[in-house]
């Protein structure tokens, strides 16, 4: 204990010794006799000027007028063709190729086609019925008739043989229907006419 006791006053003293030789090479500092008296100022922070802000008005665009372009002339449409309304067809009235003879006994004869150019058929029809019909009835007014219509077919054959118009005696009305029937069959048809068939209205007529 002593010991370190010991020790440490030395130190100390050496410490002591140490800064007081330290104190002594220092010069003393020869502070002037006047003493002025300094004021600090602070420095004065000028306020920045504020920056106007510049108003940027938003100018707005107009829009852009575009120019219209060139019409291009429209192409004249070609009148189109005006269709042509079909003609009522007319309604075909009989033909008549009335053929008659210098007897009492007489035969017309109508077709039921707009045209039909082939006379000399229709007088071999009709010269063929008009042979084979004989009635030898007096109807005791001056005359009597009937019309007879028939089917003429292609091939010549005669068929819807009817009366079309009574002649008001039935015998007299028979005789002309068996003269059609059995005539029949007549000549084929001619190639130039186009139609299946042909009717024909065959008018029987005596005078007293």
């Amino acid at each position: 204990m002593r010991f370190s006791l010991l020790v440490s006053v030395l130190f100390h003293l050496l410490i002591l010794s140490a800064l007081f030789f330290v104190f002594r090479v220092v010069p003393e500092m020869n502070l002037p006799q006047k003493i002025y008296s300094v004021k600090i100022l602070r420095p004065i922070i000028r306020s920045q000027p504020q920056r106007q802000e510049v108003k940027t008005e938003t100018v707005e665009k107009k829009p852009e007028v575009k120019k219209p372009e060139p019409v291009k002339p429209k192409e004249k449409k070609k009148p189109e063709p005006e269709e042509k309304k079909p003609e009522p067809k007319e309604v075909e009235k009989p033909l008549d190729v009335s053929v008659e003879g210098d007897t009492e006994e007489q035969t017309a004869m109508s077709v039921d086609a707009g045209r039909f150019p082939f006379s000399y058929y229709l007088e071999a029809v009709e010269r063929k019925i008009s042979q084979n019909w004989y009635s030898g009835v007096s109807s005791g007014t001056g005359g009597i008739s009937c019309i007879v219509y028939f089917r003429l077919n292609r091939d010549g054959g005669a068929s819807d043989v009817r009366i079309e118009q009574s002649s008001g005696n039935q015998y007299f009305d028979r005789t002309a229907l068996r003269a059609v029937m059995n005539s029949a069959p007549f000549p084929p048809l001619p190639r130039a006419f186009e139609d299946s068939f042909l009717g024909i209205h065959f008018t029987f007529s005596q005078r007293d």
